[in-house]
C-alpha cells in the first residue's frame, strides 16, 4: 500500500521531523518526476531587460542536471560596449554541502567566450557598439537575429522533453507575423495556431516537422540559429505569396489579425 502524506502546519501543532521530511520529498520528486526527460535550459518566465547600462534576469526556473532551480528574485548585471559578440551566461556551481543544506550557487557572467561549460547555460548573446544602448525591443521577427546593439535569444535552450528549442516568445513572434500573411496553407494556420494557444515552448522536434514538410525536404542541421533561419525562410516565403511544402492543393488565403 502506498500513502501519499502532505504534512498540515497549523497554529499548536508540533514541527515533527517527518512532516519535514514528507514535505522535502514532496517538493524534490514532483519536480524529478514532471521534468523527466527535460533537456537543460529555461523552464519558464526568466524574461531578460535591458535599461542604459544593465541587463537583469527576471524571476523564472531553469532545469538543469534533472533539477529544476527557481530563481526567485531578478539577477542584474553591468554590460559595457566591446564591439565584439559577447555572451552572457547564467553559471550552476557543482552542489555545495553545508550542515543543513545541499545546494548549488547561481550567477551571471559576460563573457566574450562563446563556448559553453558544462555548468553554463547561455541566456543571451550581443554586439554593442559604443556609444550604443542594448535594445530588448524587437522591430519584427527577423529583427532578433540583427548582429548589433541587439539582445539575442536565439541560441538560448529552452527546456522541453527531449531537445532544447527556442524561445516560446519567438515561436509567438512567427505564428503572428504568419497568420498576417495572405498566402497559408492549411497546415501554416493550423501550427501557427497551436503556438498561440499553448503556454510552453514548441518542442524542436514539432517545428522540424513543420519544416520538413514546408520544403519537403529534411533539414541536416538542428540548431536552434538553423531552424530559426528555416523559419525565417517560410516566412518570407509566404509573405511574398509563395507556398511550398505543405497542403498545396487544399490550400486556401488566410489572414488572421492577432493583436
Amino acid at each position: 500500500m502506498l500513502i501519499q502524506a502532505v504534512p498540515l502546519f497549523q497554529d499548536g501543532h508540533i514541527l515533527r521531523r517527518e512532516m519535514l521530511i514528507a514535505l522535502s520529498d514532496y517538493a524534490f520528486l514532483t519536480s524529478q518526476l514532471l521534468y523527466k526527460g527535460y533537456a537543460d535550459g529555461i523552464l519558464t518566465g526568466c524574461e531578460l531587460t535591458t535599461t542604459k547600462d544593465s541587463i537583469i534576469l527576471n524571476t523564472g526556473i531553469v532545469f538543469f542536471k534533472g533539477q529544476a532551480y527557481l530563481i526567485k528574485e531578478p539577477m542584474v548585471i553591468t554590460y559595457y560596449p566591446t564591439n565584439t559578440t559577447t555572451m552572457l551566461k547564467l553559471t550552476i556551481s557543482d552542489e555545495l554541502k553545508d550542515p543543513n543544506y545541499v545546494y548549488r550557487e547561481m550567477d551571471m557572467v559576460l563573457t566574450e567566450q562563446i563556448s559553453l561549460q558544462n555548468n553554463e547555460i547561455e541566456l543571451c548573446r550581443f554586439k554593442l557598439q559604443p556609444g550604443a544602448k542594448l535594445r530588448d525591443q524587437y522591430q519584427d521577427f527577423e529583427d532578433r537575429n540583427t548582429i548589433f546593439d541587439t539582445l539575442n535569444r536565439i541560441h538560448v535552450p529552452f527546456s522541453v522533453k527531449g531537445e532544447g528549442t527556442l524561445d516560446r516568445e519567438i515561436t509567438r513572434a512567427f505564428a503572428k507575423e504568419m497568420l498576417a500573411t495572405d498566402s497559408l496553407t492549411d497546415f501554416d494556420a493550423y501550427f501557427c495556431m497551436q503556438i498561440l494557444n499553448q503556454s510552453y515552448p514548441v518542442s524542436k522536434e514539432a517545428l522540424l516537422v513543420y519544416l520538413n514538410r514546408s520544403h519537403q525536404a529534411v533539414l541536416s542541421e538542428h540548431s536552434n540559429q538553423a531552424v530559426f533561419q528555416e523559419l525565417i525562410k517560410v516566412l518570407k516565403m509566404r509573405q511574398s505569396g509563395k507556398k511550398s511544402g505543405g497542403n498545396r492543393e487544399g490550400s486556401k488565403k488566410w489572414k488572421v489579425t492577432v493583436d
